[in-house]
């Protein structure tokens, strides 16, 4: 897949080392191994900028071990988080899990993983150069809640369970929302904001 898009007209190719719903299959991003082999391919396939979807960390010698293996490889961007895997959310009316892949054990988004997604983001910014750009995720509804991510050191975000809710409208509200509050701080630019976490 890596070569192919390599071959096409898109600009980046982001690979996702973590997705947690597919029956028997283990994550790639916590076989740090696998991840280590899996970089060393697919960086070698061509030229377009590469990126890997990681899946949440909750140690941080895992965090160390993980950064160690990405600042070998030409990796350009790390989007973390994806969901959290195994979940289960039980609907009490109908007796049946919410999600269906796996009897129920699914990945959890949204509101539930938003201070593991400011964890890993900052945790990431902390021990990796600042030329591997990072994407924020888990629980965005709100301009403030992108600032938070700005604040850990993410120079993107990607909005998901909103979006699914409120549709596309909400990417302009929380563009708004988050340059009026960027202003009422006398912050003029993404700059002045980005990894800018003071400490208690």
């Amino acid at each position: 897949m890596v070569s192919a898009f390599q071959d096409s007209d898109v600009d980046l190719i982001e690979v996702n080392f973590s997705c947690p719903n597919i029956p028997g299959k283990a994550q790639v991003a916590y076989d740090f191994e696998q991840t280590d082999k899996a970089l060393a391919a697919i960086t070698a396939l061509g030229n377009k900028p590469i990126g890997i979807k990681l899946a949440p960390y909750f140690d941080m010698s895992h965090f160390i071990t993980v950064a160690n293996i990405i600042k070998k490889y030409p990796v350009k961007f790390i989007t973390c988080i994806n969901s959290i895997g195994n979940t289960l959310v039980i609907d009490p009316y109908t007796e049946q899990p919410i999600i269906k892949p796996k009897g129920g054990f699914g990945g959890l988004c949204g509101d539930y993983i938003k201070p593991i997604g400011l964890a890993n983001v900052r945790a990431f910014r902390e021990l990796l150069d600042d030329d591997v750009q990072i994407i924020g995720v888990g629980g965005i509804k709100t301009g403030i809640d992108a600032f938070e991510y700005l604040l850990a050191g993410a120079d993107a975000v990607q909005i998901a369970t909103c979006f699914e809710k409120e549709g596309k409208s909400c990417f302009e509200r929380i563009e708004t929302e988050l340059a009026e509050f960027m202003q009422s701080k006398k912050y003029l630019k993404i700059a002045d904001a980005k990894g800018k976490l003071k400490p208690l």
